[in-house]
């Protein structure tokens, strides 16, 4: 049963995070009296579930935008407006471009930064719970700062928290990246320092070993794009910590996205009937209006309303060039004379009427395994690194020890980026993979011979925030 803290029941006290109206980009309307909103534990448990609410809202449908849709593997589905995305399909985005406003995750900030100030000053019962809401706090701002780094570059970094029109700073500047990532080193140490490891989380937020996921994550991106030494050592204690967490892998691939309960889930990102439903899941499935057929509806078509997202033919292809591969038909099907449909997050059908509570998987074990593959393969221990790889492989195909020859470094890094390309197939993770790998300008067609523009791999800030904000300049490249 899930644990969901009902939009309704929160609201009063999420208000004062979301009255600060585009506190990057304009002046609030109305100045803030936030002394009665703090006054007890209640209210800042009120305000973490507010934040991860802030959380689903930011990473919503721009958590496939930010991680998948610049890769080149998309193309337009059935329904007209296709072309909303086409920016990033080709890489010629401009500040008009979808995903380019970070207002979302600056607001989700904001609300992180207002726990942190008043939570530690606070009485609590039970320290641990006190803790766990400070955890959770910096956990969200470190996962919303590694997405700004990676995205943007240089970035504002906000720590204090808007609470009027008055407040200092309320027109920032872009700061260096490596500035911004030394804020998610800082926030993501925190996080671990303060989750409890023995403490029982509602679904949605982030356990300890949610948070080491998210250290390998990071450390992992410092040690192979930013040339860190140090970071993959940090990186490899991190995943070793989750994966002698007692979790395990599924047996069955499909089950991990047809039971939000599954045992491999790590973290995500909760969704739920008449609270808030999954805003791409939609994106993928066949309109009525195009199954001439009404017998195949459900059956096997899965029915949706606007199909405005389909895998190009050659990723399709990728997908299922080993016919035994038990992800193949989980990740994309199709049914003859038809569109194919991206089949992981179906949700139900209930009462003539797709519900799309299908949660948006973040992090799974099945990542821990391959991460550690990856770094294992980084630090040159190949025979470890293909040990985990054939955990996943084994999974996949049902064949003991599938790849077993003596590959090289490369070769087995090209073997694990395309196990990872599979295996979290439209899970948000693809573009930031090929650009961790070193394989982004070969494997995205758009990207061919575009190795010497300036900040290619980068986003243009918003033309909003640009104008409304004069200490904000453009990214170096889109100016």
């Amino acid at each position: 049963m899930k644990k969901i803290i009902q939009i309704t029941q929160i609201i009063l006290l999420v208000l004062f995070t979301t009255s600060c109206e585009d506190m990057l980009d304009v002046t609030p309307e109305s100045s803030i009296t936030s002394a009665s909103m703090w006054e007890s534990p209640n209210d800042a448990e009120g305000a973490m579930y507010g934040a991860f609410s802030q959380f689903r809202t930011a990473f919503g449908v721009n958590y496939l935008a930010w991680g998948d849709y610049r890769t080149g593997f998309y193309t337009d589905g059935y329904s007209l407006g296709s072309y909303y995305y086409n920016d990033l399909w080709t890489n010629l985005l401009d500040g008009d471009s979808y995903g380019t406003n970070w207002e979302s995750l600056y607001r989700l900030i904001n609300d992180c930064n207002l726990i942190l100030k008043y939570t530690p000053d606070m009485d609590f019962t039970n320290e641990n719970d006190k803790n766990f809401i400070l955890g959770e706090s910096y956990f969200m701002r470190a996962f919303a700062y590694y997405y700004i780094a990676r995205i943007w570059g240089d970035a504002p970094i906000l720590t204090s928290g808007f609470e009027s029109d008055k407040a200092e700073d309320l027109f920032p500047s872009r700061e260096p990246q490596d500035k911004v990532f030394d804020q998610v080193k800082e926030d993501i140490s925190k996080a671990i320092e303060l989750i409890p490891e023995n403490y029982t989380v509602p679904q949605g937020t982030a356990s300890i070993y949610t948070a080491s996921m998210l250290q390998a994550d990071i450390y992992l991106w410092l040690a192979k794009v930013k040339g860190d030494s140090n970071a993959i050592d940090i990186a490899n204690n991190a995943v070793d910590y989750v994966l002698n967490s007692g979790d395990k892998l599924s047996d069955s691939y499909q089950d991990v996205f047809r039971n939000d309960d599954n045992q491999e889930i790590l973290f995500q990102i909760v969704y739920a009937e008449n609270e808030a439903e999954n805003p791409y899941a939609d994106d993928f499935l066949i309109p009525i209006a195009n199954i001439e057929d009404e017998s195949l509806i459900n059956n096997p078509i899965p029915l949706g309303t606007t199909q405005w997202v389909i895998y190009k033919d050659s990723f399709k292809d990728f997908l299922w060039e080993n016919e035994s591969d038990t992800r193949a038909k989980v990740n994309v099907d199709v049914y003859e004379g038809y569109n194919s449909w991206i089949n992981k997050f179906l949700g139900i059908w209930s009462n003539e009427t797709r519900i799309l509570d299908t949660d948006t998987r973040v992090y799974r074990y099945a990542e821990a395994i391959l991460f550690k593959a990856e770094i294992e393969n980084e630090l040159g221990n190949t025979d470890q690194a293909l040990a985990q790889l054939n955990k996943i492989a084994k999974r996949a195909y049902a064949v003991e020890n599938y790849y077993s020859e003596n590959y090289s470094k490369d070769e087995l890094d090209e073997l694990i980026l395309n196990e990872r390309l599979k295996e979290f197939a439209s899970e948000g993770k693809a573009w930031f993979d090929l650009i961790r790998f070193g394989k982004v300008f070969e494997r995205v067609e758009t990207l061919n011979g575009r190795e010497n523009e300036t900040n290619i791999l980068l986003w243009p800030v918003n033309d909003e925030s640009l104008n409304s904000n004069e200490n904000i300049k453009q990214t170096v490249g889109y100016d």
